[in-house]
C-alpha cells in the first residue's frame, strides 16, 4: 500500500522530484528488474534493452517492447541523482542493519550497469522512501505480468537454428524439438507421430531473444545429472576483414543444462515455452 500511494503521489504532483535536468549517474542502457520469493516461489526477470525490447523471465515466459514514453521516463529515472542516492541509502542502510528473513517475503531489485537497488515486502524495518526505484516498479508493473505495448519490432537478434532433447528422466519421456531459422518446430517423441508448429510471432520473439542471452556465456563442464541436452547453430562465419577465407559453418554451442550455470533462469524458461507450445 505505501509503494502505491508513492506512486499515486508523484502521478498527481508530476513527479517532480527529478526531471531531465537531473545530473546523470550511470549512462543510460539495458537494465533489468526481478522479482523472487513469495509464498509462489517466483523468480521473475524482466530484462530491457536500451531501445524498450524486453524479455520476461518467469513461468510464462514472453517477450515484447515497452512504449518510447515508458522508455524515455526510465532513462530519466535510472540515470537520475535521485536514483542514485536512494541505491546509496538502501546501501548504508542495509550495512548497518541487515534485512531480516521471514516468512513469503517479495524482493524486488533494479539493475542498471554499476546501480543495483533491492527492497523486501512485507516484512523488513521500515525503509526510508524511494520515490525514483518505487515508480520504475510501477511503469514495468505490465511487462512483468507478460504485458506489453507491443510486438518486438526489430529482427535483431535473428532467430537461430537450434536443437533440444529431453532425456528419459523418471516416468517423463524423451523428445527432441528442432527449430530452424524460420521459426518452424517440429518435436519427436515416442509414441507419436512428429509434430510440426509454426511458432506464433510472440514465441518466435522469445525463443531468440532466449537463445541470444543463451550464447551469451560459455558453455561448462558440469558432473550435475542432466534433464536436457541443447544445441545452438550461432550461423556461419561470413569472409571478412577478422575471418579471413571462403564461408563456413559457424561454431555450435552445445551442453547439457547444467553446462549452463549463469543462464539457468533462461534455459529453463525456453523448456517451459517449447514444451508448452507441444503440450508435453
Amino acid at each position: 500500500m505505501g509503494m502505491l500511494l508513492a506512486v499515486a503521489v508523484l502521478t498527481a504532483t508530476g513527479c517532480a522530484f527529478v526531471g531531465p535536468s537531473a545530473a546523470p549517474s550511470e549512462p543510460f542502457g539495458d537494465f533489468s528488474v526481478g522479482e523472487f520469493g513469495g509464498i509462489d516461489g517466483r523468480q521473475n526477470i524482466l530484462y530491457v534493452r536500451a531501445d524498450g525490447t524486453a524479455l520476461l523471465i518467469s513461468r510464462t515466459p514472453a517477450a515484447g517492447r515497452l512504449s518510447d514514453q515508458d522508455v524515455g521516463r526510465l532513462k530519466i529515472l535510472l540515470t537520475s541523482r535521485q536514483f542514485r542516492q536512494e541505491v546509496e541509502r538502501e546501501a548504508e542502510r542495509k550495512a548497518k542493519s541487515p534485512a531480516p528473513v521471514c516468512t513469503d517475503q517479495i524482493t524486488t531489485d533494479v539493475t542498471m550497469g554499476s546501480l543495483w537497488m533491492n527492497r523486501t515486502d512485507p516484512c523488513g524495518t521500515q525503509a526510508a522512501p524511494a520515490p525514483a526505484f518505487e515508480e520504475i516498479i510501477s511503469i514495468v508493473a505490465p511487462a512483468m505480468q507478460g504485458n506489453f505495448d507491443g510486438p518486438v519490432n526489430t529482427t535483431e537478434p535473428r532467430l537461430l537454428p537450434m536443437r533440444l532433447v529431453r532425456l528419459l528422466v523418471q516416468d517423463q519421456p524423451p523428445y527432441t524439438i528442432k527449430i530452424d531459422a524460420a521459426g518452424r518446430a517440429m518435436i519427436t517423441i515416442a509414441g507419436r507421430t512428429p509434430e510440426v508448429h509454426d511458432l506464433s510471432i510472440q514465441q518466435r520473439d522469445t525463443v531468440r531473444l532466449l537463445l541470444a542471452r543463451l550464447v551469451e556465456t560459455p558453455v561448462v563442464s558440469c558432473t550435475s545429472p542432466v534433464h536436457y541436452q541443447l544445441q545452438i547453430d550461432t550461423g556461419p562465419n561470413i569472409p571478412g576483414p577478422n575471418i579471413p577465407g571462403p564461408k563456413s559453418p559457424g561454431p555450435e554451442i552445445s551442453g547439457p543444462d547444467c553446462g549452463f550455470p549463469q543462464r539457468q533462469p533462461e534455459f529453463h524458461a525456453l523448456t517451459v515455452l517449447l514444451e508448452n507450445a507441444f503440450g508435453v
